[in-house]
């Protein structure tokens, strides 16, 4: 909540590897640091170097751990195909907090974050494929329909896919009688 609406869907996968990044980095300073510590806890080591050692590992370990749980909670967001402000409204709600209509599975979900190329998803490129407006995959398991036997989701999404390939769709009319024939066609789901 404290970066508010700071991530989108275009740079959601930036800001999960700059926790990724952090978290190895603060963790590596901590571990790598110890036998500094140690040393520098010697009574002969003058008081400055001890100091400063002291407080860097005190910063860096405060830091760690509050990283780490900051990552490890966004962990299970993108596992759960989940945005920070969902999580609130959800834990306030009791009911059907294991619902959650945009769930593709684990890979899936994790897929719609960090990019469909496996071998690029530690690496800051290859974002996600689409423009974040359009969420329906064929991949993606519909859990439930908001609006049980009208149908309005799926026509809604039909229009405002249609209406997204109307430049390449030919005139007016042609775009009409698409957005008629996906309206009128009840596919089960």
């Amino acid at each position: 909540p404290w970066i508010y609406n700071c991530v989108g869907f275009r740079n959601h996968k930036y800001f999960f590897l700059l926790l990724f990044y952090s978290t190895i980095d603060c963790n590596l300073i901590v571990w790598t640091m110890i036998t500094s510590v140690k040393s520098g806890l010697d009574p002969d080591t003058p008081f400055i170097k001890m100091f400063l050692l002291l407080l860097g590992e005190t910063l860096a370990g405060f830091l760690g751990v509050v990283v780490t749980a900051f990552f490890g909670f966004h962990i299970y967001l993108t596992m759960r195909a989940m945005t920070t402000i969902e999580f609130c409204e959800k834990s306030t709600k009791r009911s059907g907090y294991d619902a959650n209509i945009y769930d593709r599975g684990l890979v899936g979900n994790i897929k719609a974050v960090l990019g469909d190329n496996i071998f690029l998803w530690f690496l800051p490129c290859s974002p996600p494929p689409g423009r974040g407006l359009s969420f329906v995959t064929e991949d993606m398991r519909l859990t439930r329909d908001m609006e049980v036997g009208r149908s309005v989701r799926r026509r809604a999404h039909q229009k405002a896919e249609a209406a997204a390939e109307a430049p390449r769709a030919g005139s007016a009319a042609d775009l009409r009688r698409k957005v008629a024939r996906h309206a009128t066609t009840d596919v089960p789901p």
